[in-house]
């Protein structure tokens, strides 16, 4: 099973668009990188949205207890 980063998954939605590219950095300020970094960030809150998974829903500020 692939990452979860969003390079990894912009470079497995290029692999099924059937595009013949390969993603390096995604941040590295080319127009591809640019693209692919706006669709990632304006889809993904939609994706967590239709999610049925709490986690995905809010966030509370966590309180550390001890240091390991």
């Amino acid at each position: 099973m692939g990452g979860y980063l969003p390079a990894d998954v912009c470079q497995q939605a290029i692999d099924a668009s059937g595009v013949d590219y390969l993603l390096g950095d995604i941040e590295d300020g080319s127009r591809e990188s640019q693209l692919l970094l706006r669709a990632y960030t304006q889809c993904l809150p939609q994706l967590l949205r239709a999610a049925p998974y709490d986690f995905a829903r809010r966030e509370v500020p966590l309180t550390l207890l001890a240091d390991a």
